[in-house]
C-alpha cells in the first residue's frame, strides 16, 4: 500500500530529540491519553526501550510533520513504541499506509516479529491493527496503592543498589515473557532518578518519580526463588511505602493482568482505569 499523495516518509534520525518530542506532542493531541513531551522526557523514555531512529519514521506533507511511527528493536523482534497522527489527517488512511510501510521496511531488515500495545477502549486502532494481521496476546493493566506504610513497614532495612543488579535479578528470578516495558533489557537501562532497592539479597525493586509529585512509580519487584513464601514481597512493598509516606505507589498499565493478582490485591493495590492489549504480528508469515 502506497502512502497518500503528497506524503513522504523520512527517518526519525533526520530530526533532533526536541523536534521528535514536539512532533509526538502534536500527533497525540486529543488522543485517548494526550501526551505532552519534552526532549528530555523523550530521551529518557525511548533510550530504555531501544529506539531505532533509522527504522522509526516521520511522515511529512511538504515540511509539515503529520504522523510519526517510533520503532524499538531487540534481536529479531521489533515493537511500535508510539504511533500518532495530527488531528486533521486522522481517519484518512494515513495510519494504515504508514504502519504498512514500516512493516515492509522491518521485513527487509530481517525482523521476524512485531509487537505493540494499544489502549483497549481505542476501538478504531484495535480494528486497524487486527486488519493488518496483529493478534491480541494478553491484557495489560495498571494499579495504584494509597499512601501509607501498611503492615510490616521496615524502611530502615531497605538498601539502595544498582538498578542493573535489580534487572539481573529479574532476568534470573522473575517471570518469563514479561512485556517490553517490564523486561530485564528495559530495566537494565534504568538510571537516576530511578533507584534500585533491596531487602537483604532476597527481594529487589526499582522505583522512580512519576510525573505527578504525589505518585511513586514501582517499575518492578522480584523475590528470589529461595526466599519465596516468607513474606519478602509484602515487606518490600511496606518498606517502600514507609520510605515514601506521602506518595501513592503506582504500577503503569504494562502489567500482565494474570500475573500475581492475589499478591497485588493483598498489598492494597486496585486497578487503574486505563488498560491495554498487547498485540503481535509474525513478520515472517
Amino acid at each position: 500500500m502506497s502512502l497518500p499523495a503528497g506524503i513522504v516518509s523520512l527517518p526519525a534520525l533526520a530530526y533532533t530529540t526536541d523536534d521528535l518530542a514536539a512532533i509526538m506532542t502534536a500527533c497525540f493531541e486529543g488522543y485517548v491519553v494526550p501526551m505532552t513531551m519534552s526532549g528530555e522526557a523523550f530521551n529518557g523514555r525511548f533510550r530504555r526501550e531501544n529506539l531505532d531512529l533509522q527504522a522509526s519514521r516521520v511522515f511529512v506533507e511538504g515540511e509539515r510533520p503529520v504522523a510519526i511511527v517510533l520503532v524499538v528493536r531487540r534481536g529479531w523482534t521489533a515493537r511500535i513504541g508510539a504511533m500518532g497522527i495530527v488531528t486533521d489527517f486522522r481517519s484518512k488512511g494515513l495510519g494504515r499506509s504508514a504502519l504498512q510501510s514500516v512493516m515492509d521496511d522491518l521485513r527487509k531488515l530481517g525482523d521476524r516479529r512485531l509487537m505493540l500495545e494499544v489502549i483497549d477502549t481505542n476501538e478504531p486502532a484495535v480494528r486497524l491493527y487486527k486488519s493488518l494481521g496483529f493478534k491480541i496476546r494478553r491484557s495489560l493493566v495498571g494499579y495504584r496503592r494509597p499512601a501509607g506504610p501498611g503492615e510490616g513497614a521496615e524502611s530502615a532495612s531497605l538498601v539502595e543498589v544498582d538498578p542493573l543488579t535489580v534487572a539481573r535479578a529479574v532476568a534470573s528470578e522473575g517471570a518469563p515473557d514479561l512485556p517490553w516495558f517490564m523486561a530485564p533489557e528495559t530495566l537494565a537501562a534504568c538510571t537516576a532518578p530511578a533507584r534500585g532497592l533491596a531487602l537483604g539479597n532476597e527481594a529487589f525493586a526499582i522505583v522512580e518519580p512519576a510525573p505527578q509529585p504525589n505518585l511513586l512509580s514501582l517499575r518492578t519487584l522480584v523475590v528470589a526463588r529461595h526466599a519465596r513464601g516468607r513474606g519478602m514481597g509484602r515487606r518490600m512493598i511496606a518498606s517502600i511505602a514507609a520510605a515514601h509516606p506521602e506518595q501513592d505507589l503506582v504500577i503503569s498499565a504494562n502489567f500482565p493482568e494474570e500475573l500475581a493478582t492475589g499478591f497485588i490485591a493483598r498489598m492494597g493495590f486496585t486497578k487503574t482505569p486505563i488498560s491495554q492489549f498487547e498485540m503481535d504480528l509474525n513478520l515472517s508469515a
